[in-house]
C-alpha cells in the first residue's frame, strides 16, 4: 500500500508530542517534515517562548527535518496567512497533501485551519480531535512522555507550575478552571523526553519571566492577563 505522505505542525509540546506518536504508528501515513512558526524578531515559538535552538533539537532527535516559517513581529492575520501559504505552496509542489495538526476541541480554530488549507487544495489530519483530555493527559503519563511547562497564565494556579515537569501530582492540584491538557491556552509545555525521540534532550530552566498583555475585547471590556515563561535551554556540556 502507498502510504500518504504528510507534514507535521510542530509546537514542541505535549500535544504535538502526542499527535506525532499517533501518526507515526499509522500506516497509513509516511512523515515527511515538521514546521513551526517562528517570530522573526526572537526567533521563539510565540505564545510557548522556545527557542528555535531547542526545535531543531527535537527534530534531530526526532530524526526528521524542520522547517521554520518566520513571521514578522506583530504581523497582522494577513501577514501570518501570506506566511502559511507560501509553505503550503512548497508543500504542495512537493507532493505532500495532508498535514497533521494536535487541536482536541477548539472548534473555531480548527475551522480556521481547514478553510485555509481547503483554499490551498490540502487536507488536515487530527488524530486527538475530540478526545477527553483527561485521557489524553494519561496516555501521554502512561507512554513516559516528558515535558516541561514553558508557559502559564499566572491567574489560573495557586503555585507557579512554569518550569516544572508535566505530571499526575501536577494535574491533581488544577482546579475546575483549567483543562488538563491546556486546550484553552492556560499552559503550554516543551517535551524533551518520549517515545518519538531517539534520545532524550537535557534541558536547563533558567530564569521565569513575566509578560504582561493588555487587549480589548469586541465588547469593548479592557483585559489584561499575566503569563509567565521559563527560559528553557540545552545543558551545556563541561569540557574536562
Amino acid at each position: 500500500m502507498t502510504k500518504i505522505p504528510l507534514a507535521i505542525s510542530w509546537s514542541g509540546g505535549k500535544d504535538s508530542s502526542m499527535m506525532l506518536h499517533h501518526l507515526m504508528n499509522d500506516n497509513q501515513y509516511e512523515i515527511v517534515e515538521l514546521h513551526t512558526a517562528i517570530s522573526s524578531e526572537t526567533e521563539r515559538v510565540s505564545m510557548h517562548g522556545i527557542s528555535q535552538d531547542l526545535i531543531r533539537a527535537q527534530a534531530e532527535s526526532i530524526g526528521l527535518p524542520i522547517y521554520f516559517i518566520s513571521i514578522a513581529p506583530y504581523a497582522t492575520n494577513t501577514n501570518y496567512e501570506k506566511a502559511l501559504n507560501s509553505y503550503y505552496s512548497n508543500l504542495k509542489s512537493k507532493g505532500i497533501n495532508h498535514i497533521g495538526f494536535g487541536d482536541i476541541f477548539l472548534e473555531d480554530l480548527k475551522a480556521y485551519r481547514d478553510q485555509m488549507l481547503s483554499n490551498n487544495g490540502l487536507m488536515g489530519v487530527y488524530p486527538l480531535w475530540k478526545q477527553k483530555t483527561k485521557t489524553l493527559a494519561q496516555f501521554f503519563l502512561d507512554k513516559k512522555f516528558k515535558t516541561l511547562i514553558c508557559c502559564a497564565k499566572q491567574s489560573l494556579f495557586a503555585e507557579s507550575i512554569c518550569g516544572k515537569e508535566y505530571s499526575k501530582a501536577m494535574l491533581e492540584t488544577f482546579s475546575s478552571e483549567v483543562d488538563p491538557c491546556g486546550e484553552n491556552g492556560e499552559f503550554h509545555s516543551f517535551t524533551f523526553d518520549g517515545p518519538i525521540f531517539q534520545q532524550p534532550l537535557s534541558i536547563d530552566v533558567n530564569e521565569i519571566m513575566i509578560h504582561t498583555y493588555e487587549y480589548q475585547l469586541k465588547s469593548g471590556e479592557h483585559v489584561k492577563s499575566v503569563f509567565e515563561f521559563a527560559d528553557l535551554t540545552m545543558t551545556k556540556s563541561i569540557a574536562l
